[in-house]
């Protein structure tokens, strides 16, 4: 008898312990509202930690450097003077090397770096998305193509502008007779301005292409086939198809590459400094804020900081306003 209550005893203990662990867990059990919070607090840590760690702390003390002037000394506060300094100089140098009277110095690399922008925009686009719609046409060798396109992507800039550089050498260069037939008997002319300017604008085209392809071709490759099947029932050729099935499903995309092709004006400075160091008056402004940081000056580091944010007050604006207008063209589809 005594083995039976002794028994009843420990299972009674047992269920109240049982019992009391289960309140416990229902008492810290989380909400899914709560487990969303800390999913997405958990997601966002990273992204926060890069932007705070390497973006903040680097430009906060460009920022600085822009209201400061230095000399030998070290760096003092200046308040607008080295911004004011700066952005006259930027519109209005003394010096003109170009060759045009009323191209100075400081205008042209404005019109360098522009130019980027409108080449990204206005051909460089354009002519991918023309290749990515033929690509996805079921193309003989499609494939080999997109490869083709993308392998000045893979190569590393050194190298490829290298080989591009060495394409219109005298004698050695293949494109040493296309000069020839264009009456450009003196090959020094593609140093000098605008040739060497335009030479850099067709390297940026050729090797852009591949990385506009490959993401436009990935967009139309999500585009629904029954899209396509009823613009053939509805008689639809290439042409059409084109502008009123293709164009609006991929809007998104030309958005993007739109912003990271503007972008191209404040950020560019690899394939001028490897095709021609700068000279013959391609200098761009991030190529020329490069140069100045570089020379560890403290004045140039301050100018250098000024000009950085001068044009990225100018520029940034610019390219959230064409964002906004852009992507009321067309309503964003799910698919």
């Amino acid at each position: 008898m005594e083995k039976i209550v002794n028994i009843d005893f420990q299972e009674r203990e047992r269920v109240q312990k049982d019992y009391k662990n289960t309140n416990q867990a229902k008492k810290f059990k989380l909400t899914k509202k709560q487990r969303d919070y800390i999913f997405v607090f958990l997601m966002l840590l990273y992204p926060v930690f890069q932007f705070v760690f390497t973006w903040a702390f680097v430009n906060i003390k460009s920022i600085m450097l822009a209201f400061q002037k230095g000399d030998i000394y070290g760096y003092e506060w200046a308040g607008f003077d080295t911004i004011i300094k700066v952005f006259k100089e930027s519109f209005s140098s003394p010096l003109n090397t170009t060759g045009v009277s009323w191209l100075n110095n400081s205008s042209v690399i404005i019109l360098n770096s522009l130019g980027f922008a409108f080449i990204t925009l206005f051909i460089s686009l354009p002519l991918s998305l023309l290749f990515s719609y033929f690509l996805s046409k079921k193309m003989p060798i499609a494939n080999v193509f997109r490869v083709i396109f993308f392998l000045p992507n893979i190569i590393p800039v050194v190298a490829l502008t290298f080989a591009f550089k060495m394409a219109y050498k005298p004698d050695i260069g293949y494109l040493s007779e296309l000069f020839k037939l264009l009456n450009i008997t003196d090959i020094t002319a593609t140093t000098k301005y605008p040739l060497s300017q335009i030479m850099i604008y067709i390297y940026c085209i050729w090797a852009g292409l591949g990385y506009n392809i490959i993401l436009i071709s990935g967009a139309i490759g999500r585009i629904p086939k029954e899209l396509f099947e009823s613009a053939k029932i509805d008689n639809c050729g290439y042409f059409k198809e084109f502008v009123h099935v293709v164009i609006p499903m991929i809007w998104p995309t030309i958005v993007t590459l739109v912003i990271l092709g503007m972008t191209n004006v404040l950020t560019l400075y690899l394939q001028p400094l490897f095709l021609t160091k700068g000279e013959g008056n391609t200098y761009t402004i991030a190529l020329e804020i490069w140069d100045s940081v570089g020379s560890k000056d403290p004045k140039s580091l301050c100018e250098a900081a000024a000009k950085g944010l001068i044009f990225s007050v100018i520029w940034s604006p610019i390219i959230l306003l064409t964002r906004k207008l852009l992507s009321k063209k067309y309503e964003g589809v799910d698919y």
